[in-house]
């Protein structure tokens, strides 16, 4: 019998199974089985009976989730970016507002992190970062809130400081809920990832509370950071 593992983000487990049912597997030969949490899955597929289709049917599979489909064993995103990073030989600084610390704390947790983690920042509150980074308050006011400007300006202070390969900045709304910091009704994140060839920034909007928010954007974070390291 065989049996294959994938590890997939940013679907839920309804949308995987709706995939995968658009494929028509044979069923009476192929068993799927999927778990998921803050859209992190586990998909496991198993040949039920022996025959020759099995290799066909995960090809079909694995093409269909390609874009989502960050390892091929029961890993998470946050073991197998520390994996990817160390494969890479590739370092990392962390500012973590929006995440609380989720991303630095993983990453810790493996043996040899020192060596990949150059420096972590936690931030509680926007009036930390303001003092810490020597940020222009005003740009807070101006934009209502955290703004993608402001996650550009911390990693770069960074980089001028710290030398690592990657920069990841994280900033939300959700840490003050004072009206001058607050970006209208949403929860508004802004991440900044630096590298040599630069700071990209993209943004996420949520509904959702603030732990659910926190592990969402820390996994999108890592999602995106395994794809650019491949």
């Amino acid at each position: 019998m065989k049996n294959q593992t994938l590890k997939l983000f940013g679907l839920t487990s309804d949308q995987i199974n709706e995939k995968l049912d658009s494929l028509e597997l044979d069923k009476s030969k192929i068993k799927t089985y999927v778990k998921e949490k803050y859209l992190d899955a586990f998909l496991f597929v198993e040949e039920k009976v022996e025959h020759d289709g099995f290799g066909e049917a995960l090809s079909k599979i694995v093409t269909s989730l390609a874009p989502y489909i960050y390892a091929d064993k029961d890993v998470s995103l946050y073991e197998r970016l520390y994996e990817v990073l160390t494969l890479r030989h590739k370092t990392i600084a962390l500012m973590e507002q929006a995440t609380g610390g989720i991303l630095t704390s993983n990453l810790m947790a493996f043996d040899g992190a020192e060596s990949v983690v150059k420096a972590s920042y936690v931030m509680p509150s926007i009036k930390a970062m303001i003092d810490h980074f020597d940020l222009n308050p005003f740009k807070f006011t101006a934009n209502g809130g955290v703004c993608g400007e402001i996650a550009f300006d911390i990693a770069s202070f960074i980089r001028s400081r710290i030398s690592a390969d990657i920069y990841v900045v994280s900033v939300s709304t959700l840490a003050e809920g004072s009206k001058l910091y607050y970006n209208k009704d949403d929860v508004v994140s802004f991440v900044a990832v630096g590298t040599e060839s630069g700071v990209k920034i993209f943004k996420l909007e949520s509904s959702a509370r603030k732990r659910d928010q926190m592990n969402n954007l820390s996994k999108t974070i890592c999602f995106k950071l395994i794809n650019s390291l491949k």
